[in-house]
């Protein structure tokens, strides 16, 4: 995405503009080592999509690598090869929004983690240095990245205008992100070829006038959403360059078509020769690739139930080639075409897993999951379901099983609405079929627990009889294999272990049911 590369060189110049240089090309090293980092929240668990960024000292600068995105794996992991003898920082920074295999097609989770240097440095600069050495060629360095807040679903922001001095740019785009409550602030920016990034004093509106002094430079800016609770989300608007020539569509971009389930909308330009261009399709900012053209007159987009109630834009880019067909330098224009959909948002898949606990059978309880949103000001409702129909008065976290469900399939339906976001989110449970409850009995091991000796287990009060109950006996917890009789004999293995057994209480109609005992630990 044009977008993307665009970013990677703003971040490029604002690193030279920190002091950063780029990564000089040093002499051949005789060995290298590696650099790993594991990205872990409070709780342990592996943080995927976090960036990374390892520093390279370079006399009394430092230095990064020149390239991006880098982000951990799906199990919060990365790895990089370096020269042993360097110096080096590591930092974590959860900020990426790009895109990613999710349901959405977009990176957005719902919480957000501080930015982390080795070993807890809230910045590079107060970051712990470490040496690689040929005693200690590589190095883990494994981080727990606090929360920060919220996490935001921001958009790429875009900005329309000629790039002419004295004429106005404006930023467009806000309106797709969300929470919708966010405050937004902006910061302009300039750059000379081979020179650093600068901000562009007073330049702090959502509109922009150049003036002589940007003449020549190339010009962007930086969006950044602030609100309680969440963790502020930046983003870059695409970069061109002020007076220069700017090539214009023949005739002005347009959307034709009913913004209604089962139509196409269809964006068309005059293109003129000698150019390239690029006719991209939004969806409450959400970019959808594969409805984008490129170098045509035209683009359609399918509308269907899914997009009832949102905003779809149509967004061009173009810009002039010389005679090879390559970009010419500060020609881009863009332009921008918004439609609204009839209609109102549908509910959108919660991304947590909804599984009820408790045992499906009259009587007895379920209850569905207690955390189901990070968000503290979220709106949790519930509603269980008896087969596809709800059960009327079934709105509490908790359904006592009826009479009336037997045979049924059990389900627990969960939507979550947020302040300042669209519509609602909706999950439901797995199905569990309701059965009848068995009389809970009791099994507990009776014998000498010696090598040579024999445990039995004493089974008493499952019912109504009769009932099938199966055993399998355990070892420190794991199956013993052939173990499957009401009696264990105790071998030499066994010593010092702890020896349990698990029943599996079967009745025609009635819930299975297991149970394990207490254990008895083997004597030496």
């Amino acid at each position: 995405m044009q977008t993307r590369l665009t970013r990677a060189l703003v971040a490029l110049t604002t690193a030279v503009g920190l002091g950063l240089t780029g990564l000089a090309i040093a002499p051949a090293q005789a060995a290298t080592g590696s650099i790993t980092g594991v990205a872990l929240d409070a709780a342990g668990k592996p943080l995927p999509h976090v960036g990374w960024e390892i520093y390279i000292r370079e006399g009394n600068s430092w230095s990064t690598l020149q390239f991006g995105p880098k982000l951990t794996d799906g199990n919060g992991r990365f790895t990089w090869t370096v020269p042993v003898g360097g110096q080096y920082r590591v930092c974590f920074n959860d900020d990426y929004y790009g895109p990613a295999s999710t349901t959405t097609g977009f990176w957005q989770p719902e919480v957000r983690h501080r930015d982390t240097c080795w070993p807890n440095a809230t910045s590079m600069e107060s970051a712990q240095t470490w040496t690689s050495s040929p005693s200690t060629p590589s190095k883990t360095f494994t981080m727990k990245l606090p929360r920060q807040g919220l996490g935001m679903a921001p958009v790429d922001p875009f900005i329309i205008g000629s790039y002419e001095v004295g004429k106005p740019l404006t930023i467009v785009g806000q309106e797709g992100w969300r929470p919708t409550n966010a405050t937004f602030s902006y910061q302009w920016y300039e750059q000379s070829s081979g020179t650093p990034t600068t901000p562009i004093p007073g330049a702090t509106g959502a509109t922009f006038t150049p003036t002589a002094a940007q003449s020549g430079k190339w010009v962007y800016a930086r969006a950044t959403a602030s609100r309680t609770g969440y963790k502020p989300a930046q983003l870059t608007t695409p970069v061109s360059m002020v007076g220069t020539q700017h090539v214009q569509p023949s005739s002005p971009l347009q959307v034709t078509g009913t913004a209604a389930a089962g139509s196409t909308l269809t964006a068309s330009f005059g293109k003129p020769g000698a150019t390239y261009s690029e006719l991209s399709w939004f969806v409450d900012g959400v970019p959808q690739p594969a409805f984008t053209t490129y170098d045509a007159a035209t683009s359609s987009f399918p509308v269907t139930a899914a997009h009832a109630g949102t905003r779809i834009d149509a967004r061009l880019k173009i810009y002039k080639k010389d005679g090879q067909g390559n970009y010419v330098d500060g020609s881009d224009s863009f332009a921008r075409v918004q439609v609204q959909v009839a209609g109102t948002r549908p509910a959108l898949p919660l991304p947590t897993a909804i599984v009820a606990s408790g045992e499906p059978a009259v009587g007895r309880v379920l209850t569905a999951p207690a955390s189901v949103t990070a968000d503290p000001a979220a709106t949790v409702r519930y509603q269980w379901l008896r087969g596809t129909s709800s059960i009327a008065g079934a709105t509490k976290r908790s359904y006592r099983v009826q009479a009336a469900d037997l045979g049924k399939k059990l389900h627990v339906r969960v939507t979550v609405s947020r302040p300042g976001w669209w519509g609602s989110y909706v999950k439901t449970s797995p199905g569990a079929v309701a059965k009848k409850a068995l009389k809970k009995g009791t099994v507990k091991l009776v014998g000498t627990p010696r090598a040579g000796k024999r445990l039995t287990a004493k089974v008493g009060g499952w019912g109504p009889r009769p009932v099938t109950i199966r055993f399998q006996w355990l070892r420190n917890g794991k199956v013993i294999k052939g173990a499957k009789k009401s009696s264990y004999n105790i071998s030499k293995k066994d010593r010092g272990k702890v020896i349990k057994v698990q029943i599996t209480v079967k009745k025609t109609k009635y819930l299975t049911t297991t149970a394990t005992s207490k254990g008895r630990k083997v004597k030496r």
